[in-house]
């Protein structure tokens, strides 16, 4: 356990009205580590559509205003509770070393118990969501500082990650990781497309184009974040922009594939007519799994089409910490097949934190990233 004086506040970016600018604050921390936790110095930060989704007020999960956002983060150990000096996976801790954590689950619902998955749990600590101004403090990423809280899960990340791709790891990548294997094995035959060309949707890409297919199409937008997508495997693409209603895309897809229907779908775009879309499209028997479709707004699509085509329809959200370990794990193993830094389309300093909002919302940026030590 770190026994030497620890900061009591930290410079951070707090939402105190949905859709309004974010403040530069300085915002408590807790006085003394409970046993578990992990004080740390915040590397980077990038910018998730979720964030964006959050800040807004589009999500069905509640804000305690004013919340510090941020939930993509990797940070540099300062100090450290007790019992903390190992990750979830065993590897020793000290102070130095660069961690990724997920959500706290709450340990005592039947989630934890049967599950053991914080993205199960009833009753989540969530980075971003819970109120600056109450304990526990220090839950959100857009800072000097963050505290792991004592039950979040932790990893290491390893040497050859850089902090860019590891905060991008801590949800992009392990969320693109949990997807990924909620649809299952990939077989030669298969005609797989990705709903959306997010960062999500990208490192998804990039996963199943080391699996077995006969077809992988990517749908979405911009033209630069296709071109990411040919790059990191996708067979052809499909632009939302070129192709502008379903109808329209549904056709584009089919010649793309010689008339083949899709086999496993992924929705990742989040987009209001993509679930009816994905349930138009899809093969009879087909697999579709859906992790865009977080907003609370209501997406009308006929149920009928599940039924008549035997569709196995699975949702995936966020992920277990081991999708944290596949994600770091994929970054550095992957780095010398694909470009993953340029996935990255702008860095900014803490005090640019609204403008990376706006270019993130206008879909400026695929993906944005704070560097709070920087500036």
């Amino acid at each position: 356990m770190t026994s030497t004086a620890l900061p009591t506040s930290t410079r951070a970016a707090v939402i105190r009205e949905h859709g309004a600018p974010l403040s530069l604050e300085t915002v408590p921390l807790p006085e003394r580590l409970d046993a578990g936790a992990l004080l740390v110095e915040v590397l980077a930060c990038s910018v998730c559509g979720t964030d964006i989704h959050g800040w807004l007020g589009h999500l069905t999960i509640p804000a305690a205003l004013p919340t510090v956002p941020g939930h993509e983060m990797v940070g540099s150990i300062i100090a450290m509770g007790e019992g903390a000096d190992r990750d979830s996976f065993g590897e020793a801790l000290q102070p130095g070393d660069r961690v990724i954590w997920s959500h706290a689950p709450c340990g005592s619902c039947e989630g934890c118990a049967t599950h053991r998955d914080s993205a199960l749990c009833e009753r989540p600590q969530m980075y971003g969501y819970l109120n600056c101004e109450e304990q526990p403090y220090g839950a959100g990423g857009f800072a000097d500082h963050a505290v792991v809280l004592p039950r979040a899960g932790r990893v290491r990340v390893p040497d050859g990650v850089s902090d860019e791709l590891a905060s991008i790891a801590a949800c992009a990548v392990r969320s693109a990781a949990n997807a990924v294997e909620t649809l299952g094995r990939t077989k030669p035959s298969d005609t797989i497309v990705v709903q959306g060309s997010g960062p999500i949707g990208l490192f998804a890409t990039a996963m199943l184009s080391l699996g077995s297919f006969r077809d992988l199409i990517v749908v979405g937008g911009p033209d630069d974040r296709l071109r990411l997508a040919e790059s990191y495997g996708a067979t052809a693409v499909v632009s939302v922009e070129e192709h502008a209603t379903p109808e329209g895309r549904e056709a584009a897809v089919l010649r793309a594939t010689g008339g083949r229907r899709p086999t496993k779908l992924l929705e990742m775009s989040g987009g209001r007519t993509a679930f009816a879309e994905g349930l138009q499209l899809a093969a009879k028997g087909a697999r579709y799994v859906l992790m865009g479709q977080v907003a609370g707004w209501d997406a009308p699509s006929p149920p009928g089409r599940i039924t008549m085509k035997n569709l196995q329809v699975l949702g995936a959200f966020s992920g277990a910490i081991d999708h944290y370990r596949e994600a770091l794990l994929f970054l550095e193993q992957a780095a010398d097949r694909f470009d993953f830094g340029a996935i990255i389309s702008n860095r900014y300093t803490l005090e640019q934190v609204n403008e990376a909002f706006e270019n993130m919302r206008a879909m400026r940026d695929t993906k944005a990233v704070i560097l709070p030590q920087r500036g």
